[in-house]
């Protein structure tokens, strides 16, 4: 990769999640060797910061899902002012910005209006729904960067410029190593290990780790002998899970920063919608896919949230694979009795196991073959030169 440029060159970078922040500095250590001329700055969050990466504001580290209408609500509010105002006293010769449409998307609309070359890396996924936002891509986003594969030929239909650069999970996921005392420790009890990925916001930890563990105790209830244990993306989280496990009356183990080893030893995952369902996929492990949005949600989706999904599948796996691979309880869940049932079902099937572990890794070995790093980071020399 050719890293030589003539000059110095500003690089403006925007992440609002910790999963972009996470991806946002893979993207800027690739960058810092092959572009070593260029300077970054913006919406960082801490691993962004560690990397080197001079801060405007902070999102990313308050994990804040932004809706509605960005410029009015609390920080991304300030957020936005605080950009225009680093915009003004230094201009980018360059716009990055990562996932978080409804931040990202009005900083693109601000950035062409100063006639800033916007690179977007993670796809707004319009494919799914308000797919009338392409508009506003194709108007204001120069290249578009898509981490699924079918993304590339969608967005190009609305004269996007779209490249597929591949999933920046599975770089992180390459690094993984599983802890083999800790594997072996959880396989020696001798029962079937089910492991629970609860998410990793507040929010979601709240409605879906509870139903989660009811899941567990119904299949026990079933006369299923299995050990559960409980997954924990960060120290900070700690104590709303185990909080949520005593006061489900469980006393199970919970591992706080080591999916790599509960995967390895899972026979069966529960696991949050999301991204997460990937991580399942990489390690070639049987799942049920869980999601609840909440009563309040029920009714308007019922009568009008149908009309603007545009995929029969809901769960990334399933989307992937354009067939239900997996199985899927979302996005509301009112009676645990079918999820427990097709758990147990799902744990002693050797057939059906075997069945969706080959369908699972269909879908995920092309992704683990990517460098979305080193991709973005040639299109972002392209852009700057």
């Amino acid at each position: 990769m050719d890293g030589e440029l003539a000059a110095e060159r500003n690089i403006f970078i925007s992440v609002a999640e910790d999963s972009a922040d996470v991806h946002a500095a893979s993207l800027v250590r690739v960058a810092q060797e092959h572009l070593p001329d260029c300077s970054f700055y913006g919406l960082t969050g801490p691993r962004l910061r560690a990397a080197g990466v001079e801060t405007v504001f902070d999102l990313a580290s308050h994990a804040a899902m932004l809706a509605g209408i960005v410029g009015v609500i609390g920080k991304a509010w300030r957020a936005v002012r605080a950009v225009q105002r680093a915009w003004d006293e230094r201009r980018p010769d360059l716009v990055v910005l990562l996932d978080s449409p409804e931040l990202n998307l009005r900083l693109a609309r601000l950035a062409k209006r100063r006639g800033l070359k916007v690179l977007y890396y993670i796809a707004p996924q319009t494919w799914a729904s308000r797919a009338g936002r392409n508009r506003q891509i194709e108007r204001d986003v120069d290249r578009l960067a898509c981490i699924l594969p079918f993304e590339e030929a969608f967005f190009r239909r609305s004269l996007i410029y779209a490249d597929y650069v591949g999933h920046p999970l599975f770089e992180a996921l390459r690094r993984e190593t599983p802890r083999d005392d800790v594997v072996e420790r959880l396989r020696s009890k001798g029962a079937p290990v089910v492991a629970l990925l609860p998410g990793s916001r507040a929010h979601v930890i709240d409605t879906m780790l509870p139903m989660q563990l009811e899941v567990v105790r119904r299949m026990r209830n079933a006369g299923h002998v299995v050990q559960p244990v409980v997954s924990c993306v960060s120290q900070d989280r700690l104590p709303n899970i185990r909080r949520r496990v005593i006061g489900g009356g469980f006393a199970t183990e919970i591992l706080v920063d080591d999916n790599a080893s509960l995967l390895t030893a899972a026979d069966l995952v529960l696991v949050a919608s999301g991204t997460a369902t990937l991580h399942v996929a990489h390690y070639r492990k049987p799942m049920v896919v869980m999601y609840d949005a909440g009563r309040w949600l029920e009714w308007p989706y019922r009568l009008i949230g149908k009309r603007f999904i545009q995929t029969p599948h809901l769960s990334l796996v399933n989307i992937l694979a354009g067939a239900r691979v997996v199985s899927e309880f979302m996005p509301f869940i009112r009676d645990l009795r079918p999820v427990a049932t097709l758990a147990g079902q799902l744990l002693t099937d050797e057939t059906w196991r075997e069945l969706m572990v080959r369908e699972v890794d269909k879908v995920v070995s092309p992704l683990e073959e990517t460098t979305a790093s080193e991709t973005v980071c040639r299109m972002m020399g392209e852009m700057v030169r």
